[in-house]
C-alpha cells in the first residue's frame, strides 16, 4: 500500500470503528439513536438513521437527549441518554476510544503506551507551535508510516486521536465524560450550557492549530 494512502485510511478506519462503537453501545443500553453520522460535511449517501458525509475526519451520534430536542410531556425519557445512570453517561463516550485503544495496545504491544502517553502532551506542544514544533511531530509520524506497515501505522496514529479525544474539553469524549460526571447523573443542570461554551473553545482552538499545521506541512511536502 502506497505510504500516502495510510493516513487518510488509518483516519477512516478510526472514525468507523469510533462512532459504529458509540452507536452500537447506545443500542446495548436501551438508549435511542436519532442518527449516525459517518464523516462531516455534506450527506452523500443516507441509509435510513445512518448518513454518509463527503469528509472522513469526524462523525457523530445523535442520541435522544431532553436538553437537545422537546419531547412529549407524557414521555417517561427512559430511553434518553441524559436519563441513564451516571455509569451509563460516563461509559458510553468512553466505548469507542475504549476498542481503539485496546486494539491499538494490541497491535503495537507494550511500546504502544509510550506512545498514548506521550500523545497528551505532544498534542498541546504541537498546537501550542504548529509551525515548528507540530512540523517535527508530523515528520517524525511520516518517517514511521515509511518504514512500518499499515497496521502499525494505524494503531500508532489510533494512540494519538485516543489521546485527542480524551482531552476533556466540550465536543471531545474526554469533555462529554468531564460534564457527566459534574452532573452527577443529574438529567440536566443549569449551569452545564455555560460551562459546555467555555470547554468548547480551547478544544476547537487545539483542533484550529492542528489543522493549521497539516495544511502547512502538506504545502511544504507539495512545493519541496
Amino acid at each position: 500500500m502506497p505510504t500516502a494512502l495510510h493516513l487518510p485510511l488509518a483516519a477512516s478506519l478510526f472514525m468507523l470503528i469510533h462512532i459504529s462503537v458509540m452507536a452500537i453501545c447506545a443500542r446495548l443500553f436501551g438508549i435511542t439513536v436519532r442518527s449516525v453520522s459517518y464523516g462531516v460535511g455534506p450527506t452523500l449517501l443516507a441509509l435510513g438513521k445512518v448518513k454518509i458525509k463527503l469528509l472522513p475526519l469526524a462523525g457523530g451520534v445523535a442520541l435522544k437527549d431532553t436538553r437537545e430536542e422537546e419531547l412529549y410531556d407524557d414521555d417517561p425519557c427512559l430511553d434518553a441518554y441524559n436519563f441513564q445512570p451516571l455509569w451509563k453517561q460516563v461509559l458510553l463516550p468512553l466505548s469507542g476510544v475504549a476498542v481503539l485503544l485496546a486494539l491499538s495496545l494490541g497491535i503495537m504491544g507494550a511500546s504502544g503506551w509510550a506512545s498514548f502517553g506521550a500523545a497528551f502532551g505532544e498534542i498541546i506542544r504541537g498546537a501550542l507551535a504548529p509551525l515548528s514544533t507540530a512540523q517535527e511531530l508530523l515528520g517524525n509520524g511520516e518517517a514511521f508510516a515509511r518504514t512500518h506497515g499499515f497496521a502499525l501505522v494505524f494503531a500508532l496514529f489510533s494512540l494519538k486521536l485516543c489521546a485527542f479525544n480524551l482531552l476533556p474539553f466540550a465536543g471531545l469524549n474526554g469533555g462529554q465524560t468531564l460534564l457527566a460526571i459534574a452532573r452527577g447523573g443529574k438529567p440536566f443542570v443549569a449551569w452545564e450550557e455555560t460551562a459546555a461554551k467555555w470547554l468548547l473553545l480551547p478544544g476547537l482552538a487545539v483542533l484550529l492549530a492542528w489543522v493549521a499545521a497539516f495544511g502547512w506541512h502538506g504545502w511544504q511536502a507539495m512545493s519541496a
